[in-house]
């Protein structure tokens, strides 16, 4: 009897907690149900510009895409391989024709089901304007327009079926001599954004839209300060140590303000570049990497080394020196040349940030914002070399007796002296490099550790000159034997047939936009292409090489428009379906792993 009186408690505690947990398990199985198909999960509206269509006038149809709370449609471009993006074009049998391009929206970048990079989706409402033309004879007073629409829908756990979906909107057709009056002009007043420079896509717009401007300032700075991690700026490390090496022994604040004198040189001229090729929509730093502007800069460099050889030294002109403190003139005024060269160096280091304000400025088209801000980007970008030209001068602090100081100012002078070889570098003939470095090391060790060792210093200095030496030579002999000779990628020049036929044949197309007068450009050959890692990576792609060096033909004018270069190196990865994929687009230098993990990205294989 206990048993059973035990057993029925069991019995009515269980129905009690089933009763309870009854409508929460409703609830549940009804939120698991998943619609069957994308289209369950949208609505979808059209809505034409003008009232009456006029034969041969360009009006335009709003396609407004409603989503259910929860769920998202894949964008139009930028989507990782396999994904479903929307498409919409115009249906069959009807007398319209497209006027121009589908204006689609930017997406919202989100990383969802399980894919780490994010990628663009749109929710809750989207709008796309498609551009339409009517090009026959009026036949009634109304015409079927007929459009089509392909999407996916997905939430952050599922993708659904994909749809295609059939649109069809009745317009209504004008006599000859009617007037076509706007309607529907909440769906046409405000603009789609679409991608161009001051969409919301663009990084810069974005910042002010969700920071404010005095943030994005601070951001901009920041981006600055990141350009001196791209390896056209490296050079200017031991240029800066050798200039400011050499100035002479001053006040702390007379040296900081050399060194301030020298970053306000490069963002002067950082600055009015960067705006100036933003407006014009040149490419940056073409023309200053020019073989004309790379012999003037190695001049330059050539004509202060000297001068530290003592041959001769640079001062500025007497009638300057009578109005402006003569103890101080040739210091800043030198810095702030030295700047300006900076400058001219730095102008052709891009990177998706610099890349990102470029467009912003290009699109405001105001002169005086682009220059506050690539003003602001220059500053982050010399703000280092601020305290490296002032500790650089600490090396005059040390003790002057003896002729060893004049050895160490010949070091600076050796450092300029050989700069030339990294400018001229894009100019000389592919391996001659290999030979230059070991000539020019070899002969700084001779110069080193006998030839300038002269008298005035102490026997154990001359050793260590000797050793000094030594070392040098003994490393132009490594680099001659050990340098590395790339093996070079099977690129083919770029052709409108080469794609069309890799398209064709359903092959991923890799192009490489560089130009003689890129040094990142032939960095990236060398350290990158060069991998075996890389080779095998890209055995099945189509190699395609666009050459921009001629940048103001008309053939490379049209190839920036096509594919929206604003700087080189930028490599494009376009997809078997000739779609380009937008997320693996690289500007600038780029490592052996970084691109490694680009490719392996897009690879249907990856596990």
């Amino acid at each position: 009897m206990k048993w059973v009186n035990e057993s029925m408690k069991r019995t009515i505690l269980l129905v009690g907690l089933l009763a309870l947990l009854a409508p929460l398990a409703g609830k549940a199985l009804a939120q698991g149900k998943l619609p069957s198909a994308s289209e369950d999960v949208v609505k979808v509206e059209t809505f034409p510009s003008v009232d009456p269509i006029l034969a041969k006038d360009v009006f335009k149809v709003a396609v407004r895409i409603q989503i259910q709370k929860g769920w998202h449609i894949n964008a139009h471009e930028g989507l990782p391989e396999g994904f479903i993006p929307l498409d919409l074009s115009l249906g069959q049998g009807a007398p319209f024709e497209l006027a121009g391009p589908v204006e689609y929206p930017l997406g919202v970048q989100k990383a969802l089901g399980g894919v780490s990079q994010a990628f663009p989706v749109y929710e809750s409402e989207v709008r796309v304007l498609v551009p339409l033309r009517f090009k026959g004879t009026p036949k009634g007073v109304t015409s079927a327009l007929p459009l089509q629409l392909r999407l996916q829908a997905c939430n952050d756990k599922v993708c659904l079926r994909p749809s295609g979906l059939s649109l069809s909107t009745e317009v209504r057709l004008g006599a000859p001599g009617q007037v076509s009056k706007p309607i529907n002009p909440e769906m046409f007043n405000a603009p789609v954004e679409t991608g161009g420079s001051t969409g919301s896509g663009n990084i810069i717009s974005a910042y002010l839209d969700k920071y404010g401007i005095l943030l994005t300032f601070l951001l901009i700075f920041l981006g600055g300060l990141a350009l001196n991690l791209t390896p056209c700026v490296y050079p200017m490390i031991p240029l800066t140590i050798s200039y400011f090496g050499n100035q002479k022994a001053e006040k702390p604040a007379v040296i900081l303000a050399r060194a301030a004198a020298y970053v306000v040189g490069i963002s002067v001229t950082y600055s009015s570049l960067g705006v100036t090729a933003a407006l014009t929509g040149k490419i940056l730093g073409s023309t200053l990497q020019s073989p004309w502007v790379l012999a003037g800069i190695s001049l330059v460099l050539v004509g202060l080394s000297l001068s530290m050889f003592g041959l001769y030294e640079i001062q500025a002109p007497a009638w300057l020196l009578n109005k402006v403190a003569a103890g101080n003139t040739q210091g800043w005024l030198g810095a702030m040349g030295m700047g300006l060269v900076f400058g001219i160096v730095a102008a052709p280091c891009v990177d998706p940030f610099s890349i990102g304000l470029l467009t912003f400025v290009a699109a405001k088209a105001n002169p005086f914002l682009g220059f506050i801000m690539f003003f602001t980007l220059s500053l982050g970008l010399g703000f280092p070399y601020l305290w490296l030209g002032f500790f650089s001068t600490e090396l005059q602090r040390l003790p002057k007796s003896g002729m060893w100081m004049v050895w160490v100012k010949k070091i600076f002078g050796l450092v300029l002296f050989g700069m030339p070889l990294y400018f001229l570098n894009p100019l000389l003939p592919k391996g001659f490099d290999h030979y230059a470095v070991s000539i020019y090391l070899v002969a700084c060790g001779m110069l080193l550790g006998w030839i300038f060792s002269g008298a005035g210093v102490t026997p154990g200095f001359k050793k260590f000159q000797h050793v000094f030496g030594i070392v040098f030579v003994l490393m132009g002999l490594s680099v001659y034997k050990l340098w590395p000779q790339p093996v070079e990628l099977p690129f083919r020049n770029y052709s409108a047939e080469l794609l069309a036929q890799a398209q064709k044949d359903k092959k991923p197309v890799f192009i490489d936009f560089t130009a003689s007068w890129c040094l990142p450009c032939r960095e990236l050959e060398v350290k990158t292409f060069s991998d075996i890692k890389v080779h095998a990576a890209l055995q099945d792609w189509v190699l395609l090489k666009a050459d921009l060096t001629q940048y103001s033909s008309a053939p490379v004018e049209e190839l920036k428009k096509t594919y929206g270069i604003m700087g080189v190196p930028t490599l494009v990865f376009i997809g078997p379906d000739g779609d380009e994929i937008k997320d693996l687009r690289t500007i600038g230098f780029i490592s052996i792993d970084e691109l490694l993990k680009k490719l392996w990205m897009f690879s249907p294989n990856r596990t």
